[in-house]
């Protein structure tokens, strides 16, 4: 497993805290999430699959098409038919302990090829909006909603963490293009950079 407090950000360089874009309250906060690990999981045998992660992790995985469910200590997102991401905390042999419980399944440690970044505040639906084809509305993308897709042409996975709070995990070498992409749409709601 990768050493999270040794890896240097994709953003490195391009990362500036502080308030940009129109005066006044910013329409929203993005910052990148680090610390966290993120496994990517498939199996062809669901059901026995969820049931030991369920036992072993305390989650269950969400078996609809773009539903995520939050366990113990880990928030699994249903990137397809017997295919999560999981996003959790780091810890040694982590990968293992997962591809225990989940035997006849594959694990793979994803996280030094990708980058979350957070997006929240009460113009963030429209920012995505921007760039991204989904129907961003509450009704059609509430909290607990995840889809991959496209934001600015790159490629995506968006997870809804509350009304007005998204996580966007994409692969490292779009780190930067997705930055520009984020800032540049935020610019005209203000944005502040945690």
């Amino acid at each position: 497993m990768v050493d999270l407090n040794l890896s240097r950000s994709a953003l490195d360089g391009v990362f500036t805290q502080g308030a940009f874009g129109a005066a006044g309250d910013p329409g929203v906060t993005l910052s990148e999430r680090r610390g966290g690990a993120l496994l990517d999981l498939s199996t062809g045998d669901i059901d026995a699959t969820r049931r030991a992660i369920a036992t072993q992790f305390g989650v269950d995985l969400p078996t609809k098409s773009g539903r995520t469910a939050t366990g113990d200590a880990c928030r699994a997102l249903w990137t397809g038919p017997g295919h999560w991401l999981i996003k959790t905390a780091p810890k040694p042999n982590l990968e293992r302990a997962w591809a225990d419980a989940a035997r006849n399944s594959a694990v793979n440690d994803v996280t030094h090829g990708r980058i979350v970044l957070r997006i929240k505040g009460p113009s963030a639906r429209d920012i995505l909006a921007k760039g991204c084809p989904l129907d961003l509305h509450p009704t059609a993308f509430p909290t607990g909603a995840c889809a991959q897709s496209l934001i600015g042409k790159i490629n995506v996975t968006i997870d809804c963490l509350d009304a007005d709070e998204f996580d966007i995990t994409t692969g490292r070498a779009y780190a930067k293009s997705l930055w520009a992409w984020m800032t540049g749409a935020a610019a005209e709601y203000g944005y502040r950079v945690e």
